[in-house]
């Protein structure tokens, strides 16, 4: 965590909503320098995020690609129906031909 109220460039701007007027009587020799994180924490911190995405992972169920659309089977299933009402008697002498002893 980077602490800004204790940065001496940006001292004046905590002091609340006055301005600050006057002159500048010393810059600053040098700003202090913050490490934010080191490389270690950084390592830490991504591979607990790594570990807590792995555990979400595993109680989730997999989305089942093969799964053929509803829509699909109750269109195909409301074709197949009327095309056998309509066209029955022709697949009555389809079915009879097929079973016909050959003389």
């Amino acid at each position: 965590m980077v602490d800004q109220v204790d940065n001496i460039a940006n001292k004046q701007m905590h002091h609340g909503n006055k301005t600050p007027v006057g002159v500048i009587q010393a810059a600053p020799q040098s700003l202090p320098k913050k490490v934010i994180y080191s490389g270690k924490e950084a390592m830490d911190l991504y591979n607990k995020l790594q570990y807590d995405i792995y555990q979400s992972e595993l109680h989730t169920k997999a989305k089942d690609k093969r799964k053929f659309p509803t829509v699909l089977k109750i269109v195909f299933g409301t074709l197949a129906t009327a095309s056998a009402i309509i066209f029955r008697k022709d697949i009555v002498k389809f079915v009879q031909n097929i079973f016909k002893k050959p003389v």
